[in-house]
């Protein structure tokens, strides 16, 4: 089955200019907007409401639970993935390497994972494009990670994508990036990435369901 989802409502997370633009499986394009943070391209969104207080009780509220449990944070802390009406993804590092997340009302700990092995999946050398997860929000999100390299942009078939910069891992040689959809869609995005004045680009397969269809460009 296959589940609509609403529009996209930002977070207050640091955010990386990108490229983006999705086709439905009729071919017909889909007009991104523009995002209401400075220097960014949305996939969706209109201007969003002030999540800081959703964002300050859903943070009390996955610490008060003691879901966190034994996957305590590492120094990182509790890394936002996005921020909607009344509600938060968050991921986390263990002090012994292990990815966490968990979705969070502003009374409840709705989901919560962790990985059973450390640096799952393993760090790429010299560097690469890692899948990470996937969050159904208020819409459609894929985090993944960039290994020793920094994401300057992402294209989806060739139109502007925003892709949200959600912090480090791994000691600091992977960083994690989320990239939002209005619902599942299909295809891969083309990601730029840049280390030590080199620039190189990678393809980053979404999945196989959905109407909409990023296509691939490499």
């Amino acid at each position: 089955m296959r589940h609509r989802l609403g529009p996209a409502v930002g977070a207050a997370i640091l955010l990386v200019t990108a490229s983006a633009g999705c086709s439905s499986d009729d071919g017909s394009a889909t007009v991104p907007t523009v995002s209401p943070a400075p220097s960014s391209v949305a996939a969706s969104s209109p201007v969003p409401q002030d999540l800081t207080e959703v964002i300050d009780r859903t943070r009390t509220t996955l610490i008060a639970s003691g879901a966190v449990g034994a996957e305590t944070p590492g120094p990182q802390g509790l890394l936002l993935v996005q921020a909607w009406a009344g509600s938060a993804a968050y991921v986390w590092e263990t002090r012994d390497q292990r990815l966490c997340s968990a979705k969070v009302t502003a009374a409840v700990v709705t989901e919560r994972a962790c990985a059973v092995h450390p640096l799952d999946p393993p760090v790429a050398s010299p560097g690469g494009v890692q899948q990470i997860d996937t969050f159904f929000t208020d819409g459609w999100v894929r985090l993944f990670g960039a290994d020793h390299q920094e994401v300057t942009s992402a294209t989806c078939g060739g139109t502007p994508l925003e892709v949200r910069r959600v912090g480090t891992v791994a000691g600091g040689v992977r960083t994690l990036y989320a990239v939002w959809f209005t619902d599942y869609t299909k295809g891969s995005i083309v990601v730029s990435l840049s280390h030590d004045g080199t620039t190189s680009e990678a393809s980053l397969a979404l999945g196989d369901l959905g109407d909409r269809t990023c296509v691939p460009a490499l």
